[in-house]
């Protein structure tokens, strides 16, 4: 029963997310399965309650979350998730699309994150003993966010290097922030409970990624339908174009329109830059979050 009132309603949310970015956010075929999967989630969470009063197994153990440097653990590092995964929607399409690399290049050019973020988790291992894990989750949401503004400037014209640049200080950034909340949240618990303690941080971290690429997916699609120009054209190529940046692509290139490819790929990038301004935002958000609510310590496990 956990299993399914967990799994309808995420997918309620996240169908939820989906459809705003196709319909607006304050469409019913949006706002109806998002309420409902909130709704059937709050289901959940009193079942699992009604399991642990009767001394029975729940899905979630959630006496973990007594603990609030688990609790605010686990958030932090589902909030990088959440902005790590819209990253990875958004980013590939900007390298095939807009700056026409295939598949393989555009997969060469994510290295750049996947190299920050190996560096950032080195040496935020080193930093962590010294300044303690809050200051070192709180300077990797800062330097997250910096990274991400610089990257809400991206324009078509933008030059590989400073496209690579931002991805690989926003990766620094994840490097630092990921593993760090992550040990904080485990940290607090007794060694009996680590186990369930960190089965339930990669579940929550997954979903967290899974919403994060249907919300900031959203945003980028819906921006990118409301800034494309279309018109003009006739009603089933200019549906076509809508559909996404790949289409309004293949729809220039197969009219042979200059104009509208470079309209696409305007519209795409407007809506990529809204998108990181808006994981620059929950960066922020992030930063606060932890230096206001992180402990820095906590007497006993679990306490």
């Amino acid at each position: 029963m956990g299993i399914l009132l967990s799994s309808v309603g995420l997918t309620g949310i996240t169908y939820g997310a989906i459809e705003a970015g196709m319909k607006g956010w304050g469409s019913a075929s949006a706002l109806a399965p998002i309420a409902a999967g909130l709704a059937v989630l709050i289901g959940f969470y009193n079942w699992e309650r009604s399991l642990i009063r009767k001394h029975r197994q729940p899905l979630v153990d959630l006496d973990l979350f007594h603990s609030k440097r688990f609790t605010w653990g686990t958030l932090l590092a589902t909030s990088v998730n959440f902005s790590m995964f819209g990253l990875l929607f958004g980013i590939p399409q900007y390298f095939q699309s807009v700056e026409g690399r295939n598949a393989l290049g555009a997969g060469y050019r994510l290295l750049a994150m996947i190299v920050g973020l190996i560096v950032g988790s080195i040496v935020s291992s080193r930093i962590v003993s010294k300044l303690g894990a809050k200051a070192t989750i709180a300077l990797g949401f800062v330097i997250m966010a910096g990274a991400l503004l610089a990257g809400a400037h991206t324009a078509i014209g933008s030059s590989d290097a400073f496209v690579l640049g931002w991805n690989g200080v926003v990766g620094i950034g994840l490097g630092f922030a990921m593993p760090s909340a992550i040990d904080a949240a485990l940290g607090a618990l007794s060694p009996e409970r680590s186990g369930a303690g960190s089965a339930l941080v990669t579940a929550i971290r997954q979903v967290g990624g899974t919403i994060g690429v249907g919300v900031l997916g959203s945003l980028l699609s819906a921006n990118y339908r409301s800034d494309l120009h279309v018109s003009h054209l006739p009603t089933q190529a200019a549906a076509a174009a809508r559909t996404g940046v790949e289409g309004g692509v293949a729809v220039a290139r197969e009219i042979h329109s200059s104009a509208l490819l470079l309209d696409v790929r305007t519209a795409f990038v407007h809506g990529m830059d809204v998108m990181l301004g808006v994981s620059c935002g929950i960066a922020l958000v992030a930063v606060v979050l932890c230096v206001l609510f992180l402990p820095n310590k906590e007497k006993s496990p679990e306490q």
